[in-house]
């Protein structure tokens, strides 16, 4: 829900299909964030709510964000951009990831074994997480790492074309496509595109060994 605070900013940019510098999140069903550069990029269902910024201004720190329904261009080719509380649009997300999760509960619950205590080998280690500040699974993933005595070196792909092309790099080097889906975590090498306990654990284990 929009604050009255938020309501009272004033939209920074024009949005058009031809706005340059310009970055658009979006969330799938699963409650992923997606970020990608341009509006025809953007799946046709996933368009509902979209936000978006550009790299020449406040770099996505901003609170409120601006949210567009690219569903609907106006007459003079431009979107409507809106004002929402940042914590509204993480909400967004984390009330569809937490209907996944509770969907896959009961199934989840006869597989799962009791996390075993990594080794100081594993403890050692640096993870890296590209994702961004507004992301809240990359902040899941933060603290669980946190949680195994794991260092975390956090790379904002909002804030740094830089950052961008270094993990489409490693993404090539890795022989995987691709992708605007956050976080992608590098431990030791190996990477992760989203944020799974088990694919964690295992890439932990790994460096164990």
């Amino acid at each position: 829900m929009e604050t009255s605070a938020a309501s009272a900013t004033s939209v920074p940019f024009v949005l058009r299909d031809d706005t340059k510098d310009l970055l658009l999140t979006w969330i799938d069903s699963a409650g992923d964030f997606h970020v990608v550069e341009s509006i025809d990029k953007v799946p046709a269902d996933s368009r509902e709510r979209v936000r978006a910024f550009t790299t020449t201004g406040d770099g996505g720190s901003s609170d409120p964000v601006f949210v567009a329904d690219l569903r609907q261009k106006g007459a003079d080719g431009t979107y409507a951009l809106s004002p929402m509380a940042r914590s509204a649009w993480e909400e967004l997300g984390a009330a569809k990831r937490k209907a996944r999760l509770e969907a896959l509960a009961p199934v989840a619950s006869e597989v799962v074994p009791t996390q075993p205590k990594e080794s100081a080998g594993a403890a050692a280690k640096v993870a890296i997480i590209y994702g961004a500040k507004w992301c809240g699974a990359c902040r899941e993933a933060k603290k669980y790492l946190a949680g195994k005595g794991v260092k975390v070196l956090e790379k904002d792909v909002d804030e740094s074309p830089t950052i961008q092309a270094e993990l489409r790099a490693k993404l090539a080097r890795a022989n995987l496509a691709p992708t605007s889906s956050i976080p992608v975590i590098d431990i030791g090498g190996r990477l992760m595109v989203g944020f799974s306990q088990d694919a964690v654990d295992s890439a932990l284990q790994a460096l164990a060994r």
